[in-house]
């Protein structure tokens, strides 16, 4: 009985509260010692041998590991329920959606199951815990079942996390149902702009305000910088996404602001949709920072 006990209670824990009936099995538990459990309450099942252990009351990362697990191999949080969990999208998660490449599997009580011939390696992710589709292959899923609205919000969320790789997710998403919607959402943001485009924005922008003039491209302690007032020692630069939103630019970009904040310098960082929509904020932000 401990060990029955201490097996369950370890993968429970390890596992938001749920167990699969192939993980007793292998771990010693008779079928018919799983059959007690289940009947004097021990176990409760969730899905066809998958059960939720002690008690039934899971939360919602629980009843999303029942899902996946229910599923079989192959299967992977995705579309809305994935975007949730990546901070995406807003999903109140009464339907559960998994993606699986199981041939042959019925959608499990609760869940919408959605079926793909093959995963790439790079469409599958972990987040905390759990299998998930990559944050390239969840914004290419939601984009293709909500509005170019939820898709926008989504894009904007992702670029905020640090988790938009343009380059790389209009090449995931190319004959995905979402791409086209994908396409149209970063065409309104950037116009086929390129960092000189926006530089050239900014410029006009800063000129246009009577702001003093910045040196160009300038050399700052190793780094070339967009735009700089060396006396109040204040970097602007141009966040253009397609040079700007890979995983490598990032870290670049953070190195650079990290060693110019060490020697005294603030970096402010505008984007095309900022220069274009609110340039009001952007001219603002200079003005307060270059007072």
């Amino acid at each position: 009985m401990h060990h029955r006990s201490a097996v369950m209670a370890g993968l429970a824990t390890a596992q938001d509260g749920v167990v699969v009936r192939r993980q007793l099995l292998d771990a010693g538990i008779s079928a018919a010692a799983v059959s007690r459990l289940v009947a004097s309450g021990g176990l409760h099942e969730v899905h066809r041998g998958v059960y939720a252990v002690g008690h039934l009351a899971l939360g919602r990362r629980g009843r999303e590991r029942a899902a996946v697990m229910a599923c079989g191999s192959g299967s992977l949080l995705s579309h809305r329920s994935a975007a949730h969990l990546w901070e995406l999208h807003a999903y109140d998660g009464r339907l559960i959606e998994v993606t699986t490449t199981r041939v042959g599997v019925r959608s499990p009580a609760g869940v919408r199951l959605r079926r793909t011939t093959r995963l790439p390696v790079d469409d599958v992710a972990r987040r905390d815990g759990l299998p998930v589709t990559s944050a390239n292959r969840t914004l290419a899923d939601l984009a293709a079942v909500v509005s170019l609205r939820g898709t926008a919000r989504a894009l904007e969320r992702a670029e905020a996390l640090h988790l938009l790789d343009v380059p790389s997710l209009l090449r995931s998403s190319a004959r995905r149902p979402g791409g086209a919607a994908i396409r149209r959402v970063l065409a309104s943001w950037s116009p086929e702009a390129t960092r000189s485009d926006l530089e050239d924005l900014l410029l006009e922008l800063i000129r246009a305000s009577a702001l003093p003039e910045p040196e160009v491209n300038a050399m700052l302690h190793g780094f070339e910088v967009d735009l700089l007032w060396r006396r109040e020692r204040l970097v602007a630069e141009a966040d253009s996404l397609m040079h700007h939103a890979t995983r490598g630019a990032m870290e670049r970009d953070r190195r650079r602001d990290a060693v110019l904040a060490a020697r005294g310098y603030r970096v402010l960082r505008f984007t095309w949709m900022q220069v274009t929509r609110r340039p009001a904020e952007v001219r603002r932000a200079l003005a307060v920072a270059l007072a």
